[in-house]
């Protein structure tokens, strides 16, 4: 068997190379259709998103095509975004929390309590913990907090991160109106949270794929890739959602998550700059990742010649179908390579995902995985085929229920 870091760069540059440079196509391409770039820049949000702007660049220099529109960095998180949105739902006369921070609080603190929420968002805690505090979390509950004195000391804590996130927005945009958010996927929301929060700014989001959560409010998400309301058998692309942990371990370079920012002399920085000085050096694989998928995408990227479109679009083509394979079918091999460590959810709450130990056949088709495929393939048993197959019969009665139910509705 091939090292699973060599077999990694291969699959990076053979199959995902193609990929990720079909998007840095239609992300040039999209900005190449605004009726006013100069009015806008492309922001790439943190973490997963400055690795996409080297992705971006590598392209763009290796096609000899002009940037479009301005772009840099954003650091960002669903933490930092959702704050501005916050004070101005408790703030402001808007009839408080809008729809957008309440499906995201809601969704993402669901066995949270009220105090809980708020020192997650302001990582302070409440001055009383009893009573209504230590109830489940609502809307009404979070608002009812930050208003009580009990709850003045994270108030005051979340109106500075907020007012500093929003500068630093700004800053990043360098005083445009318009900002397309440049980030992996999937359900644009943070998008969502900084357009409820900074409503001074028009903003749009482009991902490498949307999909599609009840409750969450999708508009001016695009996803240049994929989109789809899941993994469907008939259609290709969607097997990237069969394993978007990959996805956004891909992208997501060796740096912490953003959570809060300061101000030194009279600039706003996130802790992600403060903790790694050094920070745009962990972007690249060259030193501290060789051997990686990023890696392969890169040489695929700097192999480019121009004109590049009709090659990406051709390698695009063959990709996408290997990917596919890969995915759903993967041999032992790919189970391997394609294989990440734990990942965090994020947004201030402290559960992971992480590969799960083989439990025999019966065990692999139970529960919840990061990649079902992946853990049967890695197993070596000789039941692989037959239960990929078992997977993807489920997908397809899935399938079918969920576009009987639309058909219904």
């Amino acid at each position: 068997m091939i090292r699973p870091e060599a077999a990694a760069e291969k699959i990076g540059r053979d199959i995902l190379g193609p990929i990720v440079a079909e998007f840095c196509l239609r992300l040039w391409s999209l900005g190449s259709l605004l009726e006013r770039p100069a009015e806008t820049s492309m922001l790439f949000c943190a973490r997963g998103g400055l690795r996409m702007q080297v992705a971006y660049d590598r392209f763009l220099a290796a096609s000899e095509l002009a940037a479009p529109v301005a772009t840099a960095p954003l650091m960002v998180s669903r933490l930092a975004a959702v704050r501005p949105a916050l004070v101005r739902g408790i703030e402001d006369d808007v009839g408080g929390l809008g729809p957008n921070v309440t499906s995201a609080l809601v969704y993402e603190f669901r066995h949270s309590t009220v105090a809980d929420v708020a020192r997650a968002v302001t990582g302070v805690s409440p001055a009383g913990r009893g009573g209504p505090w230590n109830e489940p979390i609502t809307p009404s509950g979070l608002t009812q907090l930050f208003r009580h004195a009990d709850g003045q000391p994270s108030l005051a804590a979340l109106r500075t991160q907020a007012d500093r996130f929003s500068r630093h927005l700004h800053d990043a945009a360098e005083g445009r109106p318009r900002v397309i958010l440049v980030d992996t996927g999937l359900y644009g929301t943070t998008r969502a949270l900084v357009a409820e929060g900074l409503p001074d700014l028009d903003v749009s989001s482009a991902l490498i794929a949307r999909s599609y959560r009840p409750g969450a409010h999708h508009e001016r998400t695009f996803g240049l890739s994929v989109q789809a309301h899941g993994y469907s058998p008939v259609h290709r692309r969607t097997a990237l959602l069969r394993y978007w942990h990959f996805v956004e371990w891909l992208f997501e370079p060796d740096l912490p998550s953003v959570g809060t920012f300061e101000e030194i002399d009279g600039r706003v920085v996130s802790d992600l700059e403060v903790a790694v000085e050094d920070w745009r050096g962990r972007l690249t694989p060259e030193t501290p990742e060789p051997g990686s998928a990023f890696a392969g995408v890169l040489a695929y990227l700097d192999n480019l010649a121009p004109p590049a479109a009709l090659q990406v679009t051709s390698d695009a083509d063959h990709a996408w179908r290997a990917l596919r394979r890969a995915l759903v079918w993967p041999d032992r091999e790919q189970g391997h390579a394609l294989q990440v460590g734990a990942r965090s959810s994020g947004f201030g709450v402290d559960t992971t995902w992480a590969p799960r130990p083989w439990s025999g056949p019966v065990g692999a088709l139970r529960g919840s995985s990061m990649w079902r495929e992946g853990e049967i393939a890695r197993s070596g048993t000789p039941f692989r085929r037959p239960l990929l197959a078992l997977v993807e019969a489920a997908y397809g009665v899935r399938q079918i229920r969920r576009t009987l139910t639309r058909d219904v509705r």
